[in-house]
């Protein structure tokens, strides 16, 4: 029988690629936990992609080493907060609001006023509508509202707004055709990387609430379990390896 020679240095690469993942995995795991009381927030999850690695020896090994970030696009639960301003998407969508660097997309609905009468997010973003920043002047009404107090604003759930029975403009709820290239950028806000915008059509626009973080907190919990499990089992194979590799300096010196 031929004699079957085993590499340790082998099975030491392979298990620090396995934490590599799993530290991948925490990071996503922690961001949704931080994130479970954040407006609109959609929880992160990550695909992994076997490929086949250079050759070692006389075979071929195989290892998870890429990782592709995904975003769980369920419904988050609509929280009602009795706000004329703060809305909330219901299907697919995104409102469209622009910052200094460019046009950005959010799922939070957590809207204000600002000093110039703009619907604008908590950050003081202009929230879209007919491509334009949403100009909230009771003075636009029939009647002459003059004061924001008495600002009367509706929200169709198609996303037309009126003050007071007059419309003024539709928000900008769009899509995409690649959503997976959707990329955070922080202050619960994505920019497309790549992916090709369109108008949203499955959508429901509901005035007076909010959408919650779609994150599973059970759901989480039970992954950083299972992540603590596989760090150990990591550890104790780190460790084996380690002392194989020990034994054959041994033997190779005698």
């Amino acid at each position: 029988m031929a004699n079957i020679r085993i590499n340790p240095q082998v099975g030491l690469l392979e298990a620090l690629e396995a934490a590599q993942l799993l530290d991948r995995r925490l990071t996503a795991t922690a961001n949704n936990l931080a994130n479970v009381d954040t407006p609109g927030y959609k929880a992160d999850g990550l695909a992994f992609h076997e490929v086949l690695m250079r050759k070692v020896g006389p075979r071929y090994r195989k290892a998870f080493k890429e990782t592709v970030p995904f975003l769980r696009d369920t419904q988050g639960f609509l929280e009602p907060t009795g706000s004329p301003l703060h809305l909330a998407i219901v299907g697919e969508g995104f409102f469209k609001v622009q910052t200094p660097q460019g046009i950005a997309y959010t799922r939070a609905g957590n809207f204000t006023i600002d000093a110039q009468r703009r619907l604008v997010t908590p950050q003081g973003y202009p929230v879209l509508a007919n491509g334009a920043p949403v100009i909230l002047d009771p003075g636009m009404a029939v009647g002459g509202l003059v004061t924001m107090e008495d600002l009367k604003l509706q929200v169709s759930p198609d996303g037309l707004l009126s003050i007071d029975g007059t419309e003024i403009a539709r928000l900008d709820v769009v899509t995409f055709d690649d959503p997976t290239k959707l990329k955070k950028v922080g202050e619960n806000l994505y920019v497309s990387d790549g992916a090709q915008e369109m108008m949203a059509v499955n959508y429901e626009v509901r005035q007076g609430f909010v959408e919650k973080a779609n994150v599973e907190v059970i759901r989480e919990m039970v992954s950083l379990i299972e992540i603590h499990r596989a760090f150990e089992a990591v550890q104790r194979s780190i460790r084996a390896f380690d002392e194989a590799t020990e034994r054959l300096n041994t033997a190779t010196g005698r």
